[in-house]
């Protein structure tokens, strides 16, 4: 039964309108409910346009319930579509409604009001009745009052969707920016911006393009819905398009209804991702098709809503270049520090010793050592253009050289810790097997054989990235070992290559890097100068001992000359009162009881007179310019008739004689008698040696002096060696530490082998004995 009283029907139709429990839809639903009820109509239902006013997208019916349904009825078409277009009550049959307009029977009347607010409309009620309603002819006009009611309901919902929108956007501003907070480098922050963006937009493609700068190059990222994958093509020429306008401009585009193509979005948005005056990119959003169907534009408030996404991005994109710059810089920077001071303490170290030996170990340690070196093998071949090669002296590896490592740590701080490195230490790296290995490789000095000559000769750096069979034609340097990259620089002392340090990773196959040859290079510069301090100090230490060498010939020359002049003079007025004293001497021992006091006495005066003239024989023989009488010498025979001289006072000493001779005749040309005395004066000096008895040790070998055949005398015994106080004067005119000695044993000695063009050179072992090793010439 129909409610008739006007007022009861608007009254109540106010209280639903206004019903703030209930929602927007709950009450355009409970409305048409009412409505249809009340007038005895088959069905109602509320028709509302989208926001672009070009279709009916909504209906709400009391008829179905289920609140709002979707639907798409365009302007103009059936009675709803109709009745928005002319926004004037219209009359139709019902069957010819639009397909998405509800209808219950198929007889009747459909009558189509539009629900205006000011100028505009809002949506249509349609009022389905039957041919037996009251209102077949027309609908009552207490509607136009409910009408206004409904106009006022779908417009407060608009405006709290609007607002509801602009809530959502900010919070899916919000959501972004949390998102976009998280620490990512920035090559893969771009797609992960790409991807956030596209699933919090809900577009049909989503294009990301960064354009060339500051050392970036230009890319692009793209994400595609499924359904418009196909047209992906087109769609990124249009996004260029767009983003070669905004490069232009740097203000953000929104573009409605231009593409023609069905298959295609409807519309897009382009914006800027601006920094202060430059454009860092665009951001280019395609869309949108509901899930109705319904094809929609994007509008004023996406584009904001972009245009905010953007500065987002932006932000977000920059705090990771600048986090990336900075974490490269503060990279560059410790990598910098460690170089310097790494630079520092090996300058430090050079600088400490003028050894060429331990120098040369230093300055590779330095490349291979601490946890994390430079390189992690390194070799070192010094250079003799005289030969025209070039000799391995020393090879390291980074896992040997950890193993006793003596560099201080890098992150120590201590710039001025001492980098030490003992001589155990450096014997242990010249008995590994690797540098045995370089030391036993000999290079020609020739650039087209191989890459350290090359580099030393041109007096550059050269750096070999895996093409070194290419450069070494013989294959053997490379071959030996296993080089593939490697890089090879010259130590240039005084304008001239003296080494050359070959380096490379063959553990990890790390490639050297523009930073690692710089810091080779410097490195290069500071061994260089070291060694070259080296040699020059060296230098100043040979000229220094070659002329206190000469000063002490002169002292010596100048005491021989004060010798000479009176020797003659001495040997007048000693040597007839000692052969007087001497003879008479031997006349009382033959005419004496054997074992008497006075044989005893006579035995004394004999005995010293012989002393006395060996001392005056020792005086004369080294004052005076001796005549070598040219013999063929057979060593072996100058030796034993050595020891047969010596022989009685060795026994009584307890000295046992071991002899060493070789196999085959050893012979030199020279005074047989002056050889043998050189024999017999050290045999003699051994034997004073060992006091309390020991073994005096002979060898005759054949040797090689200055390029030239030769023979070699070697005299050992164990009488605990020389104070190393007084052995830069053993062969001085005499100088001797002997009780009643001359000091003319060794110099004789000396002198006989200097005559004969010999060399005499003397090995002391402190605690143990000392050996004197004589090498003569076989022709002098």
């Amino acid at each position: 039964m129909a409610i008739v009283d006007n007022y009861t029907l608007l009254s109540s139709a106010v209280r639903i309108a206004n019903a703030v429990n209930l929602s927007h839809t709950d009450r355009l639903e409970s409305l048409t409910r009412f409505l249809n009820k009340a007038l005895l109509l088959r069905s109602t239902t509320i028709y509302l346009l989208d926001a672009e006013k070009r279709v009916l997208s909504l209906r709400i019916t009391g008829t179905t319930g289920g609140g709002a349904l979707d639907c798409c009825i365009p302007l103009g078409a059936g009675g709803a579509g109709l009745c928005a277009l002319r926004r004037e009550t219209v009359f139709l049959e019902t069957g010819a409604l639009h397909s998405d307009e509800v209808r219950v029977g198929d007889d009747g009347r459909t009558f189509c009001l539009p629900v205006l607010y000011g100028k505009g409309v809002l949506g249509v009620l349609s009022l389905e009745v039957a041919t037996d309603s009251p209102f077949i002819a027309s609908p009552p006009a207490i509607l136009k009052d409910i009408l206004v009611e409904i106009a006022g309901l779908v417009r407060s919902m608009e405006v709290t969707e609007r607002s509801d929108r602009r809530i959502r956007h900010l919070l899916t501003l919000n959501e972004l920016s949390k998102v976009l907070h998280q620490e990512l480098p920035f090559s893969s922050l771009l797609p992960f911006v790409l991807k956030v963006s596209h699933e919090f937009t809900d577009s049909s493609c989503t294009v990301l393009r960064i354009f060339s700068h500051d050392g970036v190059e230009s890319k692009v990222f793209k994400a595609c819905a499924r359904k418009h994958r196909p047209h992906l093509r087109s769609l990124l020429e249009i996004e260029k398009e767009c983003s070669e306008r905004i490069l232009a401009t740097g203000t953000p585009l929104l573009t409605v209804d231009v593409v023609a193509d069905e298959d295609l979005p409807p519309s897009y948005v382009c914006v800027p991702l601006h920094l202060d005056s430059f454009t860092l990119g665009a951001m280019t959003f395609f869309g949108k098709t509901e899930r109705n169907g319904v094809r929609r534009n994007f509008d004023e408030e996406e584009r904001e809503l972009f245009a905010g996404m953007a500065n987002l991005i932006v932000t977000s994109l920059v705090g990771a270049r600048n986090h990336e710059r900075m974490t490269m810089l503060a990279a560059e920077n410790d990598r910098k520090l460690k170089e310097l001071s790494l630079l520092y303490r090996l300058s430090n170290a050079m600088h400490s010793t003028i050894r060429i030996n331990k120098l040369i170990h230093l300055n590779l340690t330095a490349l291979v050592s601490g946890p994390y070196p430079l390189f992690e093998r390194a070799m070192l071949f010094l250079v003799n253009k005289r030969s025209g090669v070039m000799q391995g002296m020393l090879g390291v590896t980074a896992e040997a050289d950890n193993e006793g490592h003596h560099a201080p740590e890098e992150d120590s701080g201590d710039l001025y810790t001492p980098w030490e490195i003992s001589d155990e230490e450096m014997e242990r790296r010249q008995g590994s097997e690797f540098c045995l290995m370089v030391r036993g490789t000999r290079l020609p000095l020739d650039k087209t054989l191989n890459i350290p000559s090359r580099a030393v000769l041109d007096k550059r750096l050269i750096l070999e990235d895996g093409t070194a069979r290419r450069t070494d034609p013989q294959g053997g340097f490379t071959d030996k070992f296993r080089l593939s990259s490697f890089a090879s620089v010259p130590l240039i002392a005084k304008g001239e290559a003296v080494a050359v340090v070959t380096v490379d990773n063959p553990v990890s196959g790390k490639k050297i890097t523009l930073d690692d040859l710089r810091f080779l290079q410097l490195f290069a510069n500071q061994a260089g100068m070291a060694m070259e301090n080296s040699m020059l100090y060296n230098r100043i230490e040979d000229a220094n001992r070659e002329f206190m060498e000469i000063r002490q010939r002169l002292l010596h020359g100048e005491r021989l000359a004060t010798l000479g002049e009176s020797a003659a003079s001495i040997a007048h007025d000693l040597k007839g009162p000692l052969v007087s004293i001497g003879g008479l001497a031997r006349r009382l021992l033959r005419k004496e009881t054997h074992g008497s006091t006075e044989w005893r006495y006579a035995e004394t005066i004999v005995r010293e007179s012989d002393r006395l003239g060996k001392m005056l024989g020792d005086i004369l023989f080294f004052s005076k310019k001796t005549t070598i009488c040219y013999t063929d010498c057979p060593l072996k025979a100058i030796v034993e008739e050595s020891l047969d001289v010596v022989s009685g006072f060795l026994e009584e000493n307890g000295i046992r004689v071991k002899k060493r001779f070789s196999t085959s005749p050893l012979q030199v040309l020279g005074d047989f008698q002056q050889l043998k005395q050189v024999c017999i004066n050290l045999f003699s000096n051994a034997g004073d040696a060992m006091v309390h008895g020991g073994t005096l040790s002979i060898s005759l070998s054949s040797a090689v002096l200055d390029g030239r055949p030769a023979a070699s005398i070697k005299v050992r015994d164990t009488g605990g060696g020389i104070p190393e106080e007084i052995l830069p004067n053993i062969f001085n005119a005499f100088y001797t530490t002997k009780e009643g000695g001359t000091g003319l044993g060794l110099p004789i000695v000396h002198r006989i082998v200097t005559n004969h063009g010999g060399r005499i050179q003397v090995g002391n072992r402190p605690g143990i004995g000392a050996e004197f090793r004589i090498t003569l010439p076989t022709h002098p």
